[in-house]
């Protein structure tokens, strides 16, 4: 059978060739994909990820964010350093120091977190100057605080190696001079067993420690008596009969340092006596308690 050349078209005839062979002819997109592709299309007037909120959106929660931040920030930093910072604090037991002043010196006034504040760490405050002795703290809400305290003072003085040292009523060392006229107005403690240099913030160093102990607890008779104002100066040499010198003359043997208490008790009201009967001088044995015997001394 005999093949016949193919019959070519017929001119004017509009014949497309197949599509394969005209790769630059785009396929339309059906009804239904024309419909998902403008759901999906993407707005002219900015930039989106899908699911994703709008960039105004984004920069808008991005401010709330940061001033809520700022506002907690603030919040604390008031709450910390302005209602709950201790700026009252109020000492009681002061003679000579202010109340300003105790503070200062103490450091309670540096600016203390009332939540976080302690007895112990107020206690340690109190006592790093040694003109203090803490007794009791307690905190007043929500920036208070009230401290009591006893307040060390000038006392007694005795002298060592050439250097005097000041001494408060409980025997401490509050300071040392080598103007020995610093000691004229008080009581002047002789016969102490000190030894070395003494060491200002400490209690003497004895080579005897029950003489510092009767000399502690002399001190705090006379006071608690009222009496030491009428003294000029104690003999501690001997701890077995401690002596005293007033002021307008007597001498007082006390003996041992056992019931001191009753003792300066008698010691005043025998002195006033004297005094009111114009009696002046001599010798006051008051070695037993709530017993004393005076002899002139002419």
């Amino acid at each position: 059978m005999q093949h016949l050349p193919p019959t070519p078209p017929e001119p004017g005839r509009n014949q497309q060739p197949p599509v394969h062979q005209q790769p630059w002819v785009k396929e339309q997109p059906s009804k239904q994909q024309q419909s998902y592709y403008q759901q999906k299309s993407i707005p002219d007037d900015g930039f989106q990820e899908e699911g994703g909120d709008p960039p105004k959106a984004k920069v808008s929660g991005a401010v709330k964010l940061l001033l809520s931040v700022l506002i907690v920030a603030a919040t604390l930093f008031f709450l910390r350093y302005y209602l709950f910072t201790i700026n009252k604090v109020h000492f009681t037991g002061l003679r000579k120091f202010s109340q300003t002043d105790a503070a200062r010196l103490t450091g309670l006034d540096s600016g203390l977190f009332y939540f976080t504040l302690t007895e112990n760490f107020v206690q340690d405050s109190v006592e790093s100057n040694h003109y203090f002795i803490y007794e009791s703290m307690a905190k007043v809400f929500p920036n208070g605080l009230s401290v009591k305290v006893i307040e060390r003072y000038p006392f007694a003085f005795f002298t060592h190696l050439g250097v005097g040292y000041i001494l408060a009523q409980d025997g401490f060392i509050l300071r040392e001079t080598r103007d020995l006229k610093e000691g004229s107005q008080l009581i002047h403690v002789n016969g102490l067993a000190v030894w070395g240099q003494q060491i200002v913030g400490s209690f003497p160093n004895s080579t005897d420690p029950s003489q510092g102990d009767s000399m502690m607890s002399l001190f705090q008779e006379l006071e608690m008596w009222g009496f030491k104002t009428e003294i000029a100066a104690i003999d501690m040499s001997q701890t077995l009969n401690i002596s005293m010198q007033t002021k307008d003359g007597y001498t007082i043997n006390l003996g041992s340092e056992e019931n001191l208490h009753a003792k300066i008790g008698t010691v005043a009201s025998v002195v006033n006596e004297l005094r009111r009967r114009k009696m002046t001088g001599g010798i006051i044995e008051a070695t037993l308690p709530g017993e004393a015997t005076y002899r002139s001394e002419r």
